[in-house]
């Protein structure tokens, strides 16, 4: 919420209970004995976001130890947890008021790793690619500060670890569930023992020495949780106990197969699945010679209402790579199934996605999955291993592997993916408000994710009175993957009324219609995921003049600027370095510039001089919104500072000079105009500025002092320069009628009455 200490004590008001809950929700699940939280909730932190971070923390760790507090999710299965302790940070200033009690020694090398946590953290601040974030990884003594905010445990006054007070160790679970006397004395530490073996005999070489070691581990903390069942214990005792040696036994499992050198993979036939498809799945297991553990049984989980079956057809060889014959895998055991979706099963997105939101909250179907970054895999397999005498399951997920040419092998999770995707080229069309009818293309798009040929009828659902030409066409995909596309002719009616309509393309193959269209989020760093969106389009009937103008963009960090001038009727082109640095400026009316363009164009910025001759010789240069360096590299004509933003989307705008060309021609503006925003009224705006800019409009945060540097105009020269922090970016892909025609009128400026 930018910078607005104001917003920021809004959006907790506004925002508190759900976020709250789902904090709760996260602790009650995790289990976390500290909690630190980064922030303060206090002017401190910097902007907005910051501050209810801060604020929220200690109430969700005061609320998740309360029972009365979200019962709900008491009722759904999860338990109150009391969090030993809680930190915060200090602010990113020293303050003599909330001095840390405790220094976090980051610049220390983790022998394991053999990096230090600063280094581990600064890579991970460069990976915030959008928001151009790349430091430098820093090497040698670092420490974070921190300050104890509350304790239930015995803290000494000088603390060096934020566990003092807490016992870690495996006998400390005693304590840590509130067993009573002597309660699993004897188990506690016999497996603590059995790790302390595990970790001194630890052989990086040979660590199938620690099988036996292991093994006896795994079976103690197993006898541990079942003689557990059996004791006079408080529910919640024998829970958060039960709870604390699932842990250990997870750990020696993952330990023990480890150890053993055993390697699970399960691999299916083809990574996207449509509903009726079968395909197969073969579980290998590869153990090292002379290997102590026997296989037992292989099978394979799947949703409720798939097929599987273990086929007897000969296994398929699934190294596709053209060396494979050099490479041949030999597992110690396989078995192949073949699994088959059901007609009806709903394709696989991320579970947040699955249901619409309610405003800016994600609705779940399962509540349980709050704070999982993903829902587990739809297929997995189970491979039950036998080891000193005791059972051992393993579970992996089923993946697809293939061989890129470049990156060499690369897997994927298996999805369920319609038989058809459709969608549109466009998810909005403007159109004026005028007294003929108004004609537009439209392209709809259909792919097919299934191995059989489909056909089918393609159309649009268009408002009442609307006509699209033609009325429907037929397709046909032979094959996977396949896809075509149709154009249709959009008219709209001669007498049409403002305001928002919806458009809706559809494929019809038999009795079932399809109506969604598919995206790919694919980045060589994270898995693969797929997400759906509605196949439908907006159409904006708006009051909206523009002059014909030519407009040169100097595209910045990425918007979709071009595309909205283009559907106001507009002669865009997209200028590239080659052109900045010896085209013909001249030959456009208006050049507007893109979002951060001094950041991510050094050629804009190089050529900065170019630009501003091109406005004194009667150019009109319209600049959105840069960041502080397009101040520090001197680029705006006259001298200026930024920093200010207004993070409230209905703030009012005051307009200073109501006769000014930009709110006069082609389009009469008023604060109507300024209704219907979204996220932001605009950012990174002068604060101060020279008396040669002309403030445009006024505007500012709930409490905060009025903003005038947000829109300013200058005469330089025959030409005129804009500069507007004001989030068009935002605006014209979302469809505001408003921010189009004030747009319209920045682009016409050069056309517009002189003064």
């Amino acid at each position: 919420y930018g910078f607005s200490k104001t917003r920021a004590e809004a959006s907790i008001k506004w925002n508190e209970q759900a976020l709250l809950e789902d904090l709760v929700r996260v602790i009650r699940t995790f289990r976390p004995l500290v909690v630190y939280s980064r922030f303060t909730g206090t002017p401190m932190d910097g902007h907005g976001h910051h501050q209810l971070a801060g604020y929220l923390t200690p109430l969700a760790v005061e609320a998740a130890a309360d029972q009365a507090q979200f019962s709900e999710q008491i009722a759904n299965g999860l338990q109150p947890w009391q969090v030993k302790k809680l930190y915060s940070g200090v602010g990113f200033r020293t303050d003599p008021d909330n001095l840390p009690t405790l220094h976090v020694q980051t610049g220390d090398i983790n022998p394991v790793i053999g990096r230090t946590y600063s280094e581990i953290a600064n890579e991970g601040r460069s990976q915030h690619k959008s928001q151009r974030m790349g430091v430098i990884e820093t090497r040698g003594p670092r420490q974070s500060a921190l300050k104890l905010m509350k304790s239930l445990v015995p803290t000494p006054e000088t603390e060096t670890s934020v566990f003092d007070g807490i016992d870690t160790t495996v006998t400390g679970i005693s304590v840590l569930a509130g067993l009573p006397g002597n309660t699993l004395q004897n188990e506690l530490q016999e497996i603590e023992e059995a790790a302390n073996l595990a970790v001194s005999n630890y052989n990086p070489l040979d660590p199938g020495t620690l099988v036996s070691i292991l093994t006896t581990g795994l079976q103690t903390t197993r006898l541990a949780r079942q003689a557990l069942e059996h004791m006079d214990l408080t529910d919640i005792v024998r829970e958060e106990t039960d709870f604390l040696l699932n842990i250990k036994e997870n750990d020696f499992r993952k330990a023990l197969i480890q150890a053993g050198q055993v390697v699970i993979d399960p691999l299916i036939e083809q990574e996207l699945l449509s509903p009726g498809e079968s395909t197969s799945v073969t579980v290998r297991t590869f153990l090292p010679p002379n290997s102590p553990f026997k296989i037992i049984s292989t099978v394979i989980e799947a949703p409720q209402g798939w097929g599987v079956l273990l086929s007897s057809k000969p296994i398929a060889n699934t190294n596709d790579s053209p060396f494979s014959r050099f490479f041949t895998e030999i597992p110690s055991h396989a078995n192949q199934y073949t699994v088959t979706v059901p007609t009806d099963a709903p394709p696989t997105q991320p579970y947040f996605l699955e249901l619409p939101r309610s405003g800016d909250r994600y609705q779940l179907r399962d509540q349980t999955q709050t704070g999982m970054p993903f829902s587990p895999p739809i297929l997995q397999s189970i491979v039950t291993l036998e080891v000193g005498g005791i059972q051992v399951k393993v579970s992996k997920p089923v993946q697809y592997r293939f061989a890129d040419s470049v990156r060499g092998e690369l897997r994927r999770l298996p999805m369920v993916v319609p038989s058809v995707v459709v969608g549109l080229d466009s998810k909005l069309l403007i159109v004026p408000l005028e007294g003929f009818p108004n004609e537009q293309e439209m392209t709809i798009r259909v792919q097919s994710f299934t191995k059989q040929p489909v056909a089918g009828t393609l159309n649009l659902k268009l408002p009442k009175d609307w006509e699209a030409i033609p009325a429907n066409e037929k397709f046909y995909l032979q094959s996977k993957g396949e896809q075509t596309s149709v154009t249709f002719l959009i008219r709209a009616p001669a007498s049409r009324t403002s305001g928002s309509f919806s458009i809706t393309a559809e494929a019809k193959i038999e009795q079932a219609t399809y109506k969604h269209d598919l995206q790919v989020i694919e980045y060589p760093h994270i898995q693969t995921h797929r997400i759906y969106w509605p196949a439908k389009a907006a159409a904006k009937v708006i009051n909206l003049e523009v002059a014909q103008v030519k407009v040169g963009y100097i595209m910045g960090s990425g918007d979709q600027i071009p595309e909205a001038l283009s559907r106001m009727g507009i002669n865009v082109s997209i200028l590239d370095e080659n052109f900045l640095t010896s085209g013909n400026l001249s030959t456009f009316d208006t050049i507007v510039v893109g979002v951060r363009a001094s950041e991510a164009r050094p050629d804009f910025v190089a050529n900065h001089k170019r630009l501003m001759e091109y406005v004194n010789d009667g150019g009109t240069l319209i600049v959105q919104y840069q960041q502080t360096n397009y101040v520090s590299k001197n680029l705006p004509p006259f001298p200026a500072k930024m920093r200010s933003r207004v993070t409230d989307e209905t703030a009012p705008v005051q307009i200073l000079a109501p006769d000014h060309q930009v709110f006069t021609f082609p389009n009469h503006i008023t604060s109507e105009d300024f209704d219907g925003w979204i996220q932001e009224r605009n950012l990174y705006a002068f604060t101060t500025f020279d008396d040669r800019y002309k403030p445009l409009l006024q505007t500012a945060d709930p409490g905060e002092n009025p903003q005038q540097g947000g829109q300013v105009y200058a005469k330089i020269g025959k030409g005129h320069y804009v500069y507007t922090a004001y989030a068009w970016f935002r605006q014209l892909p979302a469809g505001v009628p408003g921010a189009y025609r004030m747009f319209a009128n920045l682009i016409s400026l050069p056309k517009a009455p002189q003064p």
